[in-house]
Formats: C-alpha cells, structure tokens, sequence
C-alpha cells in the first residue's frame, strides 16, 4: 500500500476515536442540562402555552418579524452610521425573537403532545371496545357462518367421543 493511503488511513482511525472521546462527553453535558433543567422548562412551557400568554407571544413574534424586515429595508437606504445604530437595534431584535420564537415553540410542543394525548385517549378507548367484537367476528368467521356455538361444540365434543371410542378399542385389542 502506498504510504499516503496508510497515513490517511491512520489519520481517519485517530479523528474517530477523538470525535467518539468528544461526542461521549458532548452527550453526557446534553443528558445533564436536560435533567436539571427539564422542570424549569416544564413550567415554562406550560406558562407559555396557557391561551392568555401564547397569542401575544405569536402576535409579539410576528411583529417582531415585520419589524426586522421593515429595519433591514430603511438600514439599506440611510448613511453609514444611521445604518450601523440600526444594525446594532436589528441584532438586538433578533435576540428578543429568538427568545420569544422558543417560547412559542415550546408553546407549541405543549400544545402537540396535549392534542397527542387527548387523541391516544379516545384511539385506547375505541380500540379496547372494538377489539373484542373483531376477535369474536374472526371467531365466528373460522367457525363457519352457518354454525352457532352449541352446534360446533356439540360436533368437537363428538368428535373427540369417537376418537377417544377408537382408541379405547385399540388399547383393548392391544392387550388381549
């Protein structure tokens, strides 16, 4: 092998094993945040989700939005410094949108497992009564139409009478 390819080869053995090293440590940092502060995003998403706090935060986002567009446009057209006092506004509203995009996102998310669970709910509970009535119908359906219960057991039951006649007769013709 040539010994570019076996440096390369060594190099990308190397980059895994540190990449691993790091992605674990990476992991463990996003397991901890995410127990010590999972209760406090909790909270607040379920302060954020509440309809008295969430249309304004959408509204506010909106807003937000046309207003950073309406700064970006009018910064385009004014002197340098003007344009600088009002890029350095824009950065600043982009931070305020941000945060209040999270929170409506989070809002959001709140919203999509509450609509999960109400729909889990009433499937659980369909499936539950509906269940038994297909098991009985396939039931029914193996047994054949034209039978009912009594007749099919009655003919099992004589079934079972003759074969275990049969082998009554077997055994008392084995041992004479």
């Amino acid at each position: 092998m040539d010994p570019l390819i076996l440096l390369l080869l060594g190099l990308a053995i190397a980059a895994m094993a540190i990449g691993g090293f790091f992605l674990l440590i990476i992991l463990a940092l996003l397991g901890y945040v995410g127990k010590t502060y999972y209760p406090i995003m909790r909270r607040i998403g379920l302060w954020a989700a509440r309809l008295d706090n969430f249309l304004p935060l959408l509204i506010l986002d909106v807003a937000l939005v046309f207003l950073i567009i309406f700064i970006a446009v009018v910064a385009s057209q004014l002197p340098t410094i003007v344009a600088l006092l009002l890029i350095l506004l824009l950065l600043v509203l982009v931070v305020f949108l941000l945060l209040i995009g999270s929170l409506v996102l989070i809002a959001i998310l709140v919203y999509v497992i509450r609509i999960a669970g109400w729909v889990y709910g009433r499937w659980k509970g369909l499936t539950a009564r509906l269940l038994p009535r297909i098991i009985m119908l396939k039931v029914k359906h193996d047994v054949g139409k034209d039978k009912d219960w009594t007749t099919h057991f009655a003919e099992m039951r004589r079934k079972l009478g003759e074969e275990a006649d049969l082998a009554r007769r077997r055994i008392s013709k084995g041992g004479k």
